[in-house]
């Protein structure tokens, strides 16, 4: 299995969260379309995509620069009991490649992910466990970092089934 160990993405938003998925889910979405409005915006909208693990979206609390940095596996109990935030998410790979992106880039749709936006990882399920705590300055999206923790699994597993994923709760 290729390690996400050690990879990180610095990524700036507009938008107030961050969408993970392959690319292989966003084939359906036409260019320049606005698929935010018309299927991302709704809380039952984004479960659909959620439960699936296809777009994979997380609310941020705020525009700004992050620093999403990789691990392979769970985190240790220790800093799922430190960490301020923390989030657990499903998601699909196929094709070898996750993409993050600002939500907002659904508005304008533009398939290409840039490639410093993208991490190579093995085609399967994982369970996505997001730790962060607020930046020195107290601003959200202040180079704010969330440690994403990919953990290999077998089937889809059972997520929250209701609202808009939010790490900064």
């Amino acid at each position: 299995m290729r390690s996400v160990d050690g990879r990180k993405i610095d990524l700036e938003i507009a938008g107030l969260g961050i969408i993970l998925y392959s690319p292989t889910f966003a084939e359906h979405i036409a260019e320049g379309s606005n698929y935010l409005r018309a299927h991302y915006i709704e809380s039952a909208e984004v479960q659909r995509h959620i439960q699936d693990g296809t777009i994979v979206g997380f609310g941020t609390g705020s525009p700004g620069n992050f620093s999403l940095r990789f691990h392979s596996g769970y985190p240790t109990d220790a800093r799922l009991r430190e960490a301020r935030f923390k989030l657990r998410l499903g998601i699909h790979c196929e094709g070898g490649t996750i993409c993050c992106r600002d939500l907002y880039d659904l508005i304008c749709w533009q398939p290409e992910c840039p490639p410093e936006q993208m991490i190579d990882v093995d085609d399967g399920i994982y369970h996505l466990t997001l730790c962060s705590d607020p930046p020195t300055s107290g601003r959200l999206g202040d180079g704010q970092i969330i440690d994403i923790h990919f953990a290999r699994l077998e089937e889809f597993p059972k997520l929250a089934t209701e609202g808009i994923p939010t790490l900064c709760m």
